[in-house]
């Protein structure tokens, strides 16, 4: 009996993280046979002007998904960060057409974005409802406020936007261009995209947010009896998402000089699936901003890539979806015949 004993303690100890493990090959693999597929079929992909825009187009994107990180870290979701960034931009967009300085309207925007973190929060913290049935609704409820106040989603045009603003998603730090028409243009919102990326690093992984954040995510109720004032921090990470999430909708305005209503659903589903990849390439399957960049530059390579490729936009979608499943597909295959193998050859 002990000797069954040690045989199943000895088993757990390389069974454990063997599915995390797994993920992390799985998807590293599938990222890599993607960028070398996408090199050899169309040549321009490789080159440093196509990866600086590349960089450009994905970083809206990425300060999207390391906002949702906070929430997910909690162990929620929040569809919301759709109706966020286009509450942030709307705010700053029609204050800015008003009259009203860059400065104030950004900050406004900013508040308005905040304002639908703290929404999430009590509907989750206060009227104790399901983090993705409290997001859903608000989502529906922002959209209809989007069309109202734009008179059914038309577009806000605004050529004449402060060039402070623009300066946000289309100012240029640098722009090179060699004699064989090369061009490489570094956009000021990378910058703003890695300086957000590597606050929330901080903030994840280096201080009491963070810590707290991801014990919640672990096990609540075990979190709780802690110490862990459990609802306090769950509504920061709600507010925090909806701060960030406004910063990248009013950037995504600065590009296209205008507000388009519900623009920020876009950016729903690639930052979620963003955070995802990011999780499955951490040792232990937590919420971190490293991997979740990585999980946002597989989607804009894939888009990039799809379209260099001459592929069509109706069938873009089906290309983006049977890749995921090809991460899932060859994350399960490989934690399965790790597992396997180390059921036969248990540890002695």
């Amino acid at each position: 009996m002990s000797r069954t004993l040690v045989k199943k303690r000895s088993l757990s100890l390389p069974v454990r993280n063997l599915g995390n493990e797994a993920g992390r090959y799985g998807t590293l693999a599938v990222l890599f046979g993607v960028f070398f597929l996408f090199a050899v079929i169309a040549p321009s992909f490789f080159s440093f002007g196509n990866l600086s825009n590349v960089l450009s187009q994905s970083s809206v994107l990425a300060i999207v998904a390391v906002g949702l990180c906070f929430v997910v870290a909690s162990g929620g979701i929040d569809l919301s960060v759709a109706v966020s960034f286009d509450i942030g931009a709307m705010t700053a967009v029609l204050l800015l057409k008003s009259g009203a300085g860059w400065l104030p309207s950004m900050l406004i925007g900013l508040a308005a974005g905040a304002l639908v973190g703290l929404l999430n929060s009590f509907l989750v913290v206060k009227a104790k409802i399901a983090p993705f049935l409290a997001t859903l609704g608000t989502l529906f409820i922002g959209e209809s406020m989007e069309k109202i106040v734009t008179k059914g989603g038309e577009p806000v045009y605004f050529p004449g936007m402060s060039e402070a603003f623009k300066w946000l998603g289309r100012g240029s730090l640098f722009v090179w261009e060699s004699g064989d028409g090369t061009r490489i243009d570094f956009k000021f919102s990378i910058v703003i995209a890695a300086a957000v990326a590597a606050a929330a690093y901080f903030l994840l992984s280096r201080t009491v947010l963070g810590r707290y954040l991801h014990a919640i995510g672990a096990q609540k109720e075990a979190a709780a009896l802690s110490g862990v004032p459990v609802k306090r921090y769950t509504a920061y990470a709600f507010v925090l998402c909806g701060l960030i999430c406004s910063l990248a909708g009013m950037i995504g305005s600065s590009v296209l000089t205008s507000y388009v209503p519900m623009s920020g659903r876009y950016y729903l589903m690639d930052a979620i699936g963003a955070v995802f990849i990011g999780s499955m390439l951490h040792r232990k399957g937590y919420v971190n901003v490293p991997g979740t960049l990585v999980g946002v530059l597989f989607f804009g390579i894939l888009a990039n890539g799809l379209n260099l490729s001459g592929i069509h936009f109706y069938w873009q979608s089906v290309v983006r979806g049977g890749v995921i499943f090809a991460i899932l597909a060859l994350n399960s295959a490989i934690a399965n015949r790790r597992l396997h193998a180390a059921k036969s050859n248990p540890v002695a």
